[in-house]
């Protein structure tokens, strides 16, 4: 059988075909279409524009399982639609125009399904925080032997929002950085976790890719691991402070869609690494998909 899982979120919509057979579940086809829909907020509403982009969209990635024959559909959205004041109308119109159900997850919804895509990888410690940064939120899991959760949260607080909010122009200045971290730390701080010390981070999601093949791009990582330390990160925040067309060209090489939501995904990083102690990332290639899929069958 074929599953779909397509994640609404607030800057990508993310389509996933999945194989189901003999207990066995793979990934077939990815797909992802840049969308930005926080951009489409207006006085806390997701806009008449912004509806129109999503609908458009989701009738499109709906074509297309009907065409491969996806034997179940499942529409979720995250902060896109969670954090919006005219989510139910929203959620009507999309099911009267396209007769699709979207399932709004909340923060903790969210994290859990992340947290539940490391059971498709081998991860080099059994105890960490698990992160999962998003447009308009960033999910986390602290958790020890690899399946006990000690704290599960949801920052409202991801990259888009943080350009949105605190960046002047493309790269946020060094003024900035900090504001962006001091920011980051007090909403973690609002969470009341309790103060846990962790060697890893482990990173999920087309972010941490990103950031890996940026630090290889810049010659900072020297290897094909999937292991980034915060030496590492601090050298290229460092070295990407200015709002120079010099140092724009490294992200718009490596991915185009993201030059703007680097630095900031390195600053929610930065900030995660000061709060619990982290000295090294490690990036997952999975996804939220992944987990929802895995939850579901």
């Amino acid at each position: 059988m074929l599953y779909a899982v397509i994640d609404i979120g607030s800057s990508i919509i993310k389509y996933k075909i999945y194989e189901y057979s003999e207990g066995k579940i793979e990934p077939i086809i990815i797909h992802d279409k840049t969308m930005g829909l926080i951009s489409y907020r207006k006085d806390g509403l997701l806009t008449d524009e912004g509806i129109e982009v999503l609908l458009n969209t989701l009738k499109e990635l709906k074509t297309y399982s009907d065409k491969l024959h996806v034997d179940k559909t499942y529409y979720v959205a995250t902060a896109s639609l969670r954090n919006i004041n005219n989510k139910q109308e929203v959620l009507d119109i999309v099911k009267n125009s396209l007769d699709i159900e979207i399932t709004v997850l909340t923060g903790e919804e969210e994290a859990k399904h992340s947290f539940h895509s490391l059971q498709w990888i081998d991860i080099p410690s059994t105890e960490g925080i698990f992160v999962d940064i998003g447009g308009g939120s960033s999910e986390i899991t602290i958790f020890k032997e690899k399946n006990i959760i000690l704290e599960q949260k949801s920052i409202p607080i991801g990259v888009l929002t943080i350009f949105n909010e605190y960046v002047s122009l493309l790269y946020p200045t060094k003024e900035e950085q900090e504001i962006i971290i001091n920011e980051t730390l007090r909403r973690i701080n609002d969470l009341k976790i309790d103060n846990f010390s962790m060697e890893y981070l482990y990173g999920i999601g087309k972010t941490f890719v990103t950031l890996k093949r940026l630090f290889e791009h810049l010659k900072v990582k020297t290897d094909k691991s999937n292991l980034i330390t915060i030496e590492q990160v601090d050298l290229v925040l460092n070295k990407l402070s200015m709002n120079s067309k010099e140092n724009y060209k490294p992200a718009l090489q490596v991915d185009s869609e993201r030059v703007h939501t680097i630095i900031p995904s390195l600053l929610i990083t930065k900030a995660l690494s000061i709060r619990f102690n982290i000295s090294k990332i490690y990036v997952c290639n999975v996804t939220l998909q992944d987990g929802i899929i895995l939850d579901i069958i």
